[in-house]
């Protein structure tokens, strides 16, 4: 736009936001939010680059960040271009009209782009600046971008979070002083019938643990949970003995706990059915008094045996060891699969001995143009492909994913790997061309066999992602070697953690309908199969890619795309290689999705958008991080899940409009085979992740709804949905047993977890606040300041002065605070 020089005190703000890294770069950085909607359909925003080096910058610099792809538009007399270099990585170079910069000048750029400001995860993110034309040498500096955004909200919805809808919404979940009253064995997910006896079972004095063979992993899980709480395992005080009996029941998760003084019999169908037992009985204990647990006879089963959960790796790193972690949560609360999703367009994450480009290359991504040694920088980052303290870069080491199988398997949890194809694949592709080049360099070009798209194909595409090279060319023999080169491996690497690779999901979704328009390898199979469309070349491509798992003993799982809109000849050969589709649909006028799929014959694995994605918002504050494009989830929307009434599983549509459950399924599509439900997935999609404190906030305690629903799919509540009363009186009793119970227990363990708004409204007067949870400390200010830890505690009602316009609040408990509340008012 212009030159200005801004006043040293404006100087000394802006280098307040740049790290200390930063100090290494000549430009400090900081983006301010203007409008939505400033022209239709577009937002303002502004960037203010500061030359903070006691010298002039001349033109020879680039400046690089991530956002979300956008569409921008620059003022016409802008000194500097800036372009989408790389799906969602942006370059800013001077122009023709910029002049030099001097120490202590800024630059001032205007931008439009395209779309809604909807919250943090869609701003600027991951600056980095090079010096001349070299982007490798040397390695581009960091740049901190210092966020500034105007007071108040960012969009206008009548379902935004402000002080008067949160107030409304915890008068509904919490009454104040309403102290939760549950028994030991008031868990998650609760046990089917509890009946508590009269007396207790002190057990810190110490346990003597008995098994019969075959529930050995139930026992060792049973031993080490004991010890992590303290109790002693050699004692002879209390006794625990671990029975098998299939004669029990025809569900094979079936189990029974009964409790006398000195013994507890736990007695089961399978050592699956045990190990839901010692997750019972360690998680009673710690809702107990100091290991005094109450003589109890649970009888529980689960009414799905597939309780997943899909954890994305891919888009952003999260480390070994925090997985593990994440695993350990997993199996508390009763999920049994992991769907780990280790490979996208944005990274392969998992080491592929024959191919070692995959991780060597698509691993890492940083300041790069040509992405010949690493992707370009997504999301996030410092440019620097070789930083492993960065969420851009890593890879699990097959060494890793050994032991995270066995760590997986001695707490019940499958691991089932997905591949995604034949979209989704720009990370593999990238990394596939950087062994041809590697090859044809060392002279060994002919030893090549990986190919995975056609050189000569011109097809004009952009995926849901924004990307434009991301689909296989599944006409070349290449992708089917490629797939069973790292299939075997895969299956070598459980061999050696002493498992059975016997599922894989292959994604199948969001391929790009125009992917294969101009792809003269297609076209020539197009003709040599009679393939009339891209539909069925797609179908062309997942019937070989069944045969192969076939022959290896492997079913596969896919996204509802798999599945949808084929003829009966291709759901009779396809379906029953089919383990389980993920549908996800189940708003609008695709809700019927999950329905058309099991009534095809295929086995449907829930993963409602509107009730199980975790990397949806928890509503549309701008500082709550996660995506939004499927509306909000919290944990209410979890827990509102019913899989049996599908039509009513979500009580407002993706705009936040309500949905009339009397007549939510009036003249829908009836599920005529409610076998082939057959279970429930949590998904945690990686885009909006910088680390793992991001994906504990996002899932607790959103999980809580998800474990509740995949094991007890028919609630009490629900028996009549439209008994609004019964229903709020169940939402009230679940948000305190959150709130008073497993709140303090992540507290406990050290995981980050979410806080509720607080709400905030006027009556005659008189400001008056409440939180989400009794014990919840509320924050406030009353002239538009961050409240903090320090400001003044909310106790009571209190009068509002006059001149007050903006009052904001936040609610703090247990080391943690909400998002900011805010409330405003006329000029009184």
């Amino acid at each position: 736009m212009n030159y200005r020089r801004f006043l040293n005190s404006v100087l000394l703000m802006l280098l307040a936001f740049a790290t200390t890294s930063a100090a290494t770069s000549p430009l400090a950085a900081r983006w301010t939010m203007g409008t939505n909607n400033a022209q239709p359909g577009y937002y303002s925003s502004r960037f203010v680059l500061t030359n903070v080096t006691a010298d002039t910058l001349g033109r020879d610099w680039q400046f690089f960040f991530n956002q979300f792809s956008r569409a921008l538009v620059l003022p016409d007399d802008c000194p500097v271009d800036m372009e989408e270099v790389s799906t969602s990585y942006y370059r800013i170079t001077p122009n023709a009209r910029y002049r030099n910069l001097a120490s202590g000048d800024s630059l001032v750029i205007d931008v439009l782009m395209r779309g809604t400001m909807v919250n943090i995860c869609y701003v600027p993110q991951g600056g980095h600046m090079v010096l001349g034309g070299d982007l490798r040498h040397p390695i581009a500096s960091p740049i901190a971008i210092g966020l500034l955004d105007r007071p108040g909200q960012w969009i206008d919805r009548k379902d935004y979070p402000n002080g008067e809808r949160m107030y409304a919404l915890n008068e509904r979940v919490n009454n104040i002083g309403d102290a939760y009253t549950g028994n030991d064995y008031d868990i998650f997910p609760l046990p089917k019938q509890i009946e508590i006896g009269t007396g207790f079972l002190d057990l810190s004095t110490g346990v003597k643990v008995k098994a019969d063979e075959g529930a050995q992993r139930a026992r060792t899980r049973l031993v080490d949970g004991l010890r992590d709480r303290g109790i002693p395992t050699g004692g002879r005080a209390t006794t625990i003995h671990i029975r098998l009996n299939k004669r029990l029941s025809d569900n094979s998760e079936y189990y029974r706990l009964e409790g006398s003084k000195r013994r507890i019999i736990l007695e089961a169908t399978t050592e699956a059915g045990a190990l839901n037992g010692v997750t019972t009985l360690l998680a009673a204990l710690d809702h107990s008094h100091g290991n005094r647990l109450q003589q109890a006879t649970i009888v529980d089963w689960p009414d799905f045996h597939y309780r997943g959960f899909m954890l994305d790796i891919a888009r952003n790193f999260i480390p070994y060891d925090s997985i593990l972690r994440f695993i350990d949560l997993l199996a508390y609360y009763k999920i049994n699969t992991l769907q780990f999703h280790f490979t996208d367009d944005e990274a392969w994450r998992l080491d592929i001995a024959a191919l070692p480009e995959l991780t060597e290359v698509a691993s890492r991504r940083g300041c790069t143009l040509d992405e010949r040694d690493y992707l370009a920088q997504i999301f996030d980052g410092n440019g620097n492909p070789d930083d492993m303290t960065q969420s851009a870069n890593g890879y699990l080491t097959r060494a890793q994913m050994v032991a995270l199988l066995r760590y997986a398997h001695a707490r019940g949890i499958a691991v089932i790997p997905e591949i995604e194809t034949p979209g989704h694949s720009r990370a593999a592709i990238v990394a596939m061309k950087a062994r041809r080049a590697r090859l044809e360099a060392a002279g060994r070009g002919s030893e090549f066999d990986c190919q995975l798209w056609d050189d000569g194909n011109t097809s004009q595409y952009t995926s849901a992602q924004s990307y434009h090279d991301n689909v296989l060319d599944v006409a070349n023999e290449g992708v089917y070697r490629f797939l069973g080169i790292v299939v075997d491996e895969l299956i070598d690497i459980y061999r050696e953690a002493g498992l059975t690779l016997d599922r894989l999901h292959l994604g199948g979704d969001e391929v790009a309908a125009a992917a294969w328009d101009n792809s003269p390898s297609i076209a020539a199979l197009m003709k040599r199969e009679n393939l009339q469309n891209s539909h069925q070349v797609n179908e062309y491509y997942l019937r070989r890619v069944v045969a192969l798992m076939q022959q290896r003993g492997i079913s596969i799982g896919g996204w509802q795309e798999i599945a949808l809109n084929h003829d009966a000849a291709y759901n009779e050969a396809v379906a029953p290689a089919v383990y389980g589709v993920n549908a996800w649909q189940t708003v609008g006028s695709k809700a019927d999705i999950p329905h058309r799929v099991a009534n095809a014959g295929y086995p449907v694995i829930l993963s409602n958008v509107t009730n199980f994605y975790m990397d949806m918002a928890y509503n549309w504050h701008p500082y709550e991080r996660g995506l939004h494009w499927g509306g909000a989830v919290d944990e209410f929307a979890s827990w509102d899940a019913l899989p049996w009434d599908l039509y009513r599983t979500a009580r407002t549509d993706y705009n936040g409009n309500p949905i009339d459950l009397a007549t939510a399924a009036d003249g829908r599509l009836t599920l005529e085979h409610p076998e082939n439900i057959i279970g429930v997935q949590a998904q945690l999609w990686g885009e909006t992740l910088r680390g793992f404190s991001n994906v504990l906030y996002l899932c607790l305690p959103k999980l809580m709804g998800v474990t509740e629903r995949a094991w007890n799919s028919r609630p009490d509540w629900a028996t009549n949905v439209l008994d609004t009363a019964a229903y709020w009186q169940a939402r009230h009793q679940y948000n305190l047993k959150i709130g008073t119970r497993e709140l303090p227990l992540f507290h406990r363990w050290g995981l980050n977890f979410r806080v509720g708004q607080p709400g905030l409204r006027i009556v005659n007067g008189m400001l008056e606040a409440n939180g989400p949870y009794p014990d919840v400390v509320i924050r406030y200010t009353l002239d538009g300041t961050e409240p903090t830890a320090t400001s003044p505690r909310w106790t009571a009602p209190i009068p509002v002065p006059a001149t007050t316009h903006l009052i904001k609040a936040r609610a703090y408990y247990l080391g943690h605070s909400s998002v900011t509340s805010v409330l405003r008012l006329p000029s009184w």
